[in-house]
C-alpha cells in the first residue's frame, strides 16, 4: 500500500478494426512503493520497503527493479491477477529506511502486453504512533483507543484483529487540524465485535503519509499495535 489504498485509472478506448467499431479495455495499472515503519520487539523503530501494483486488468506477472539495479518478483495476491505485492517479514525490517530513487515496475498482462511503470521513493518517513490507552468505557459498552498525533501524517486508519482474522476496519480519516492535535481519541461499540466472541483483540493503528495533496500514492506508513482482552 502506496496504496495500502490504491486508486486505479481504467481508460476505455474505441478502435476501428476491419471496418467494425469494437471496444477494447486498455491495459492500465498503478504501481506504488512506500516505506513502512514499526517498533520491533526491542522498542526500536525499524523500516521496510513495500511494493504494490494494482490493475482492473488481469496481470500474469510483475517485477520491480530498485535504484541499485536489483530485481524482485512480486507475489500475486490470492492468484487473482489484480494485485501484486511483496510480503514483508521480520528480516526485511532494518534500522535505516530503504534506498530512495526511482523503482521501475514491469507488468505483464494476460493478452501478452508488457508495460513499464515508475514510482519514486523519497526520504520522508513517519514514526509509529504512541498508543497511550486502550480500554473499555465506564459503562462497558464501548472501547476507546487514544494516541499521540504522528508528526507530518496525513491520515489514520484503524484495524482490529482477533488472531489472524480481521474483524473491524475503520476507513482512513484525516486529522485536518493545523497543527495536528496533540492526541486523538476514537471509540467503538462492543456490539461491533461481539459476533467474534470473547478473547484477545489486537488494535492496529496506521499512520499514512501521501506523496501529494491528491491523496492517492503513499510515501510512507507506520504501524502501532496494542492488545485488549474482551
Amino acid at each position: 500500500m502506496k496504496k495500502i489504498h490504491l486508486l486505479t485509472i481504467v481508460a476505455l478506448i474505441m478502435v476501428v478494426l476491419l471496418g467494425c467499431e469494437k471496444a477494447k479495455i486498455q491495459n492500465q495499472a498503478t504501481a506504488d512503493v512506500f516505506v513502512k515503519a514499526i517498533k520491533n520487539s526491542q522498542g526500536a523503530t525499524v523500516y521496510a520497503i513495500v511494493h504494490s501494483v494494482f490493475s482492473y486488468n488481469v496481470m500474469t506477472g510483475v517485477s520491480v527493479k530498485s535504484p541499485s539495479g536489483a530485481t524482485m518478483q512480486l507475489t500475486n495476491f490470492e492468484n487473482g491477477g489484480n494485485s501484486f505485492f511483496n510480503q514483508t517479514t521480520d528480516a526485511d525490517y532494518l534500522p535505516v529506511p530503504p534506498a530512495v530513487g526511482n523503482y521501475v515496475y514491469s507488468v505483464k498482462f494476460t493478452d501478452g502486453e508488457e508495460l513499464s511503470y515508475t514510482n519514486s521513493l523519497s526520504s520522508s518517513v513517519i514514526e509509529p504512533a504512541n498508543i497511550t490507552s486502550l480500554a473499555k468505557s465506564a459503562n462497558g459498552d464501548s472501547i476507546y483507543i487514544k494516541w499521540d498525533a504522528i508528526l507530518n501524517t496525513h491520515a489514520y486508519q484503524i484495524k482490529v484483529m482477533k488472531g489472524t482474522t480481521q474483524v473491524f476496519n475503520q476507513p482512513a480519516f484525516a486529522d485536518v487540524s493545523v497543527p495536528l492535535k496533540q492526541n486523538l481519541r476514537m471509540g467503538w461499540y462492543l456490539a461491533n465485535l461481539n459476533s467474534s466472541g470473547p478473547g484477545t483483540y489486537t488494535f492496529e493503528l496506521d499512520g499514512l503519509l501521501f506523496e501529494s495533496s491528491s491523496y492517492d500514492y503513499i510515501q510512507a506508513i507506520s504501524t502501532s499495535t496494542k492488545n485488549i482482552s474482551l
